[in-house]
């Protein structure tokens, strides 16, 4: 699980926190235009885009992050020890359907 989360996370955070900028960047603009306060409108552009962010990456990496489980998870089952093909790739797909 490790393996997996090292090798999706930094693509995933990067485009969240791009696209969490791009559109907070859009709504200040629009929601804050007549707001005189400098400080306040730079908290809730910050708290927006963290919670974007968050919710972005979130929702972006659930798949990739199936299928990379999946795939390490193959290959320790494999090295393991000779398993069915069919049975191997069932516990493949019900460990990391359960988990994710």
């Amino acid at each position: 699980l490790d393996r997996a989360i090292r090798e999706i996370i930094s693509p995933v955070v990067e485009r969240s926190v791009t696209i969490s900028c791009v559109t907070t960047r859009e709504l200040m603009l629009k929601d804050f235009a007549m707001e005189p306060d400098e400080m306040r409108m730079r908290k809730a552009a910050q708290l927006m885009v963290s919670n974007l962010a968050g919710s972005l990456a979130l929702v972006t990496c659930k798949e990739p992050l199936r299928v990379a489980c999946s795939n390490h998870l193959r290959v320790l089952l494999q090295q393991a020890g000779s398993i069915d093909a069919q049975l191997l790739e069932q516990v493949v797909q019900v460990c990391s359907s359960d988990n994710l």
